[in-house]
């Protein structure tokens, strides 16, 4: 073998961990990308349907009261092309998504699913308390609503007699 010259017959050791490294970099990275943020759309959701619901109940709760059936909790489980919407919506429609206030209403979204029973507009009196519209009160055993994301994931909040919301389901 000629003194000049080195004959290299494959990659250092050095050189394979970097490309391991790199590929495991990358492919955590893809794989982030394509899981995406639709595994946790339901319990965001579900977040943002408490919050609110909490924030029209505090509303009602401090307005005089005659005014307190001003601020009902309205729930629209919208069919095919139509979304359902959730919060203080004056229509028994969704708002366009241009119109939408997250801070008070939140569009579900056209791939998200709502159900609600026993009905789909609650009151609060002024303890908090959920009433219908004639100022009976509703929700003895619990009022459900159940929101499925576009990955199928179904969670619940449960609104008891006392006005308590929560996540999970009524008992």
């Amino acid at each position: 073998m000629p003194s000049g010259k080195h004959n290299q017959r494959g990659f250092t050791l050095i050189e394979l961990i970097v490309v391991i490294i790199l590929i495991g970099i990358i492919s955590v990275t893809a794989t982030s990308r394509l899981a995406g943020r639709s595994s946790f759309d339901a319990f965001v959701t579900r977040d943002q349907a408490i919050s609110i619901a909490r924030q029209i109940q505090i509303t009602a709760m401090q307005a005089t009261d005659t005014q307190s059936t001003n601020f009902p909790l309205r729930i629209i489980a919208g069919t095919g092309e139509n979304s359902s919407c959730m919060g203080l919506i004056a229509s028994t429609s969704c708002p366009s998504e241009s119109s939408v206030s997250t801070v008070s209403r939140m569009l579900l979204g056209k791939t998200s699913r709502v159900r609600f029973s026993p009905q789909n507009t609650i009151y609060f009196d002024l303890l908090g308390r959920p009433v219908d519209s004639s100022g009976n009160r509703i929700c003895q055993a619990g009022c459900q609503v159940n929101l499925q994301s576009r990955d199928s994931n179904t969670v619940s909040l449960c609104l008891n007699s006392e006005g308590f919301i929560d996540e999970g389901v009524c008992e």
